[in-house]
């Protein structure tokens, strides 16, 4: 079974490179629209090949996933022609489960997923709805799938991933700050990595622990640790994420343009 991407931005060369590490036999074809992107691939995979349009994905693919932005998606599947064969897994931000339906008629199975770069490595947390096996099987490859039974929950979900460069930038903020101090960026870098590599095996180890009462075993009264997170409560910093996540639910569910990572 052959699957193809219609687009071929960052999420879904992640999911081509995560794929063909797990199951380099498999057959995929991408779509030319990111021509560097796609040669790339096709020259590092040889199960990977480039179409000729994205008309021609659909046309040798069963499984077709739709990875386009939101600002172009509504034009560039208008031009598709979907069989009633294919399996349509849709990655577009915003875009609607009846509205996807409607759009990739007569296409009988549809589905949107939330898949983070991670898949690349195998790796990380792919939101999926409606349930669906074939779909959870492919994730679970790729990582981890969850299924989800509501859209609007779906929604939160996505929402969620809008913290990933928020991530990054607090690292960055600390390495930053360690190389002010004189030391080198590349110690300060592998320093900074195995700390937040170690908290994040420390967290997988326990998931019946809330993440409050993990923050409350890694701080002591008075102590440093505690000093930096009243110091960053105070300034507001949990408050104003919680806004700018409230803020992009409510672009996702308006269905604006542009909720893209």
């Amino acid at each position: 079974m052959t699957m193809g991407f219609v687009g071929c931005g960052a999420i879904a060369s992640a999911m081509v490179e995560g794929l063909c590490a797990r199951h380099p036999d498999s057959r995929i074809v991408v779509s030319p629209r990111n021509a560097d992107r796609a040669r790339d691939l096709a020259a590092r995979f040889p199960n990977v090949g480039v179409a000729a349009s994205n008309q021609a994905v659909l046309d040798q693919a069963q499984i077709v996933v739709l990875a386009i932005r939101p600002q172009v998606a509504a034009e560039a599947i208008a031009d598709l022609t979907f069989r009633p064969d294919h399996r349509v897994l849709s990655l577009v931000a915003g875009l609607t489960l009846p509205n996807l339906r409607v759009a990739v008629a007569p296409a009988n199975v549809a589905t949107r997923a939330i898949p983070l770069p991670a898949v690349a490595l195998n790796r990380g947390p792919t939101a999926i709805f409606p349930p669906d096996g074939p779909t959870r099987a492919l994730f679970n490859t790729l990582g981890t799938a969850i299924d989800l039974q509501d859209e609007r929950e779906f929604d939160v979900f996505a929402t969620a991933t809008a913290t990933m460069a928020n991530q990054f930038a607090f690292a960055e903020t600390i390495v930053g700050w360690m190389t002010e101090q004189g030391v080198a960026t590349v110690r300060a870098r592998a320093f900074v990595d195995g700390m937040i590599g170690g908290l994040a095996a420390t967290s997988a180890a326990q998931p019946n622990t809330s993440f409050a009462d993990l923050a409350e075993a890694h701080q002591t009264p008075g102590g440093l640790n505690a000093q930096v997170l009243d110091k960053t409560t105070r300034d507001g910093a949990f408050a104003g994420l919680s806004a700018a996540l409230d803020a992009v639910l409510a672009r996702l569910r308006a269905g604006a343009a542009g909720c893209g990572i």
